[in-house]
């Protein structure tokens, strides 16, 4: 049996982790959009050029907003869904290209950075085909929805959207004033 200390470092390591993989993956495609284009096409996917020049341009930025969320903790519920459904395109686009046999590279990251020329590395070449990167984006999907089942299972532990709700709504309640509701009716709060 785990402490509780220990496994919310845990969810903390998690939750780091993959907000810092996105924004890795983000300030890659960002630096070289035309190259993550080139990438896009190369996954001959049923989807017109336009289309995908509008995911070349949105994506990276998505991955980045979420990134940031993710390390900031911000509205975690909301964020790890949209990274969930994010890995879940990805998981089918890279299986889909993978099934195909198609020789490429994923255009997720930018490994160059390692100083590893990626022409002449084999492991670079595996790292950056379709097939482990499905494996990847499958193993990342499981560590969003440990730390979305871990953020259900423990609601005693506030989180941001949950202070500030109860900062703006906290105010109102005590005070008798009638709370506005979802449909905009006043309701009142009974005590």
């Amino acid at each position: 049996m785990t402490s509780p200390g220990v496994e919310s470092r845990t969810m903390l390591a998690l939750r780091w982790g993959l907000g810092l993989l996105l924004l890795w993956a983000a300030v890659s495609k960002i630096a070289n959009l035309t190259t993550f284009l080139g990438s896009l096409y190369a996954y001959e996917l049923p989807l017109p050029s336009s289309s995908l020049k509008v995911v070349a341009i949105v994506l990276p930025w998505v991955e980045l907003l979420c990134g940031l969320l993710l390390l900031a903790n911000v509205w975690p519920e909301t964020t790890l869904v949209l990274v969930g459904v994010l890995f879940g395109v990805f998981v089918l686009a890279t299986g889909q290209a993978w099934a195909r046999g198609l020789d490429i590279a994923c255009g997720c990251f930018d490994l160059s950075i390692f100083g590893v020329d990626k022409e002449h590395s084999k492991l670079i070449t595996f790292i950056e085909s379709p097939g482990f990167a499905f494996v990847r984006n499958v193993a990342l999907s499981g560590v969003v929805l440990v730390l979305a089942k871990n953020l259900k299972a423990s609601p005693d532990v506030p989180n941001k959207e949950s202070q500030v709700w109860r900062k703006v709504a906290a105010p109102q309640a005590q005070s008798g004033l009638p709370l506005k509701g979802h449909n905009g009716r006043k309701h009142l709060r009974k005590s």
